[in-house]
């Protein structure tokens, strides 16, 4: 996938997350409980009871094996960074392959200066691939999810940037970037009007003359860190 792509050489893998086999060991605890009650029951002659445990403790006993069986194949799942794109692999599953001039990225929630629980979960899309990857399925979320978002950012913030700068209008998602305004589902709020911008709540907000307007969910915007960007340049230098 990254020679069909073009993604140029290789930079860093990120592999699965280690499995949490809490679930495992308690299933042990439980079969060795029940199985223990059951060998005291057929020692004292209560053969019916003692071989009815020693078939209950045979269902956590299987449960932990099934658990066992899926750790071993989420286990192979890993990102790769390349120079010019990403790849995300699951076990019996196709490659995804994307390229940081083409893909979009959309992210649950948006960290403000390290003081902001952040669960790292990223939707990648690009032509003809998409994928959700997340910190419960592979390790290092903060550096994957930095070293994606930095990458495309830097690759499609210029285009964007001369698209604006010839009076066309950006898009992401139901909100869009231009010159004179910033504009949500029909409505346009000049950059002289807007105070501040932020996504402190979740949600994209603008503050017009002292209030706060909710607009869409950060999870929403395709490419933040280009959207925030461009908004802050616009709002900070408005056309005069």
């Amino acid at each position: 996938m990254a020679e069909y792509q073009h993604l140029g050489a290789h930079r860093d893998t990120f592999l699965a997350a280690p499995a949490d086999d809490t679930f495992v060991r308690g299933c042990g605890i439980i079969a060795g409980t029940i199985a223990t009650i059951g060998v005291i029951c057929v020692g004292v002659g209560a053969w019916q009871g003692g071989i009815a445990l020693l078939v209950m403790a045979a269902v956590p006993v299987l449960l932990a094996l099934r658990r066992g069986l899926i750790n071993r194949r989420d286990r192979a799942a890993r990102i790769d960074v390349f120079d010019q794109g990403v790849t995300v692999y699951r076990s019996g599953q196709r490659v995804s392959g994307f390229r940081w001039d083409s893909m979009e990225v959309r992210q649950e929630t948006i960290p403000f200066h390290d003081t902001t629980a952040v669960t790292y979960l990223l939707t990648l899309t690009g032509p003809g691939a998409n994928a959700a990857i997340g910190e419960e399925d592979f390790a290092r979320a903060r550096e994957w999810a930095r070293a994606i978002q930095s990458a495309v950012t830097a690759t499609q913030l210029p285009t964007a940037v001369a698209a604006i700068d010839n009076g066309d209008t950006v898009t992401f998602g139901d909100v869009g970037l231009s010159l004179d305004a910033l504009t949500f589902r029909g409505e346009s709020f000049p950059w002289e009007d807007i105070q501040l911008i932020d996504a402190r709540s979740g949600h994209i907000r603008v503050k017009l003359a002292g209030t706060w307007r909710s607009l869409a969910p950060v999870s929403t915007i395709p490419n933040f860190y280009i959207f925030n960007e461009l908004a802050e340049r616009l709002r900070l230098t408005p056309v005069t």
